[in-house]
């Protein structure tokens, strides 16, 4: 059994992804209170403590004795619609603390596996470069990749960048050809506006605004796919994430339906009187579960190299 500790683990994309692995879930830490009420909402039997990441200790870190350690860190510093202050961004402040105590472990106290996932521009940020520096000078094997739900028949673009280190072998981690894609409606709920009267839906006045730079999905096209939903869904309406028709109106995707095509599983959901928007950001923060599972095939051992 692999003991597992989730650093920045939002609402539990992680446990989610590795529930049916060889996996125990020893810790889970985040600096956000409200995305951790979702985690425990949904893992009531895990741990999981709000910790303040920038100024974690190593003894907190290694007491557990975790086998895996997976990150997440915050994406804004390396966005694409961001600023792009990398690691001038305070927000890159974590990663950095958490580097500076894998530089100075002593070796048996380091974990044998890491993993982490951000957005795609991370791939060409000054993080990644130290990022990669730290674990090589550690002994650790790195692979990287991009992987995009797309390319596992999920009808959603949410590319990201995956690293796996390991201080033994690893498989190769490779995206799957010849896919069937799951088909758009299968991730819908029948009648959301009932749950959600009035807000999912779009205004006239926005349509006539901003329409042409609106995303509206077809629900009966095949080919018809959502683009990454932000955490910013709801309150910013262009570049943020699609759009649907709906009998004869256009309305917004209700956060279930954007955890659904992140593959969360049935019964994924939120506390009671959670609001609309604060769902929607901490589901646009989250991850891609069959995406995350298609990348811990490379730790032999953890999760089976099927699709979920």
């Amino acid at each position: 059994m692999v003991r597992a500790l989730e650093l920045f683990c939002g609402i539990g994309g992680f446990a989610a992804a590795v529930r049916d692995g060889n996996v125990r879930l020893v810790a889970a830490f985040d600096q956000n209170q409200e995305a951790l009420d979702v985690y425990r909402h949904n893992c009531p039997h895990h741990e999981a403590r709000r910790v303040d990441l920038e100024r974690v200790s190593a003894w907190e870190l290694t007491t557990c004795a975790a086998d895996l350690w997976w990150l997440s860190p915050p994406c804004q510093p390396y966005c694409e619609r961001g600023r792009q202050r990398d690691l001038d961004d305070p927000r890159a402040r974590s990663l950095l603390h958490l580097l500076e105590i894998i530089e100075r472990l002593p070796e048996n106290r380091l974990p044998h596996c890491l993993a982490l996932e951000n957005v795609a521009g991370f791939k060409t940020s000054g993080a990644r470069k130290r990022l990669l520096e730290a674990l090589t000078t550690r002994g650790y094997h790195l692979q990287e990749i991009l992987l995009c739900p797309t390319q596992l028949g999920v009808p959603s673009r949410r590319p990201r960048y995956y690293l796996a280190a390991s201080r033994g072998a690893m498989n190769p981690v490779r995206a799957p050809m010849g896919l069937k894609p799951y088909p758009l409606p299968g991730y819908l709920d029948f009648s959301p506006t009932e749950e959600y009267p009035e807000c999912l839906l779009v205004s006239e006045e926005i349509l006539t605004r901003f329409g042409k730079g609106l995303r509206i999905l077809d629900p009966d096209d095949p080919l018809a796919y959502t683009t990454c939903f932000t955490s910013g869904y709801g309150r910013s309406i262009i570049n943020a994430g699609s759009y649907l028709q709906c009998r004869g109106s256009v309305r917004r995707f209700s956060p279930e339906e954007i955890a659904r095509l992140l593959h969360f599983p049935a019964g994924f959901g939120f506390p009671e009187g959670m609001a609309l928007r604060k769902k929607w950001h901490l589901v646009g923060n989250s991850l891609s579960i069959i995406a995350v599972q298609t990348m811990l095939t490379a730790f032999p051992d953890i999760l089976p190299g099927q699709r979920q």
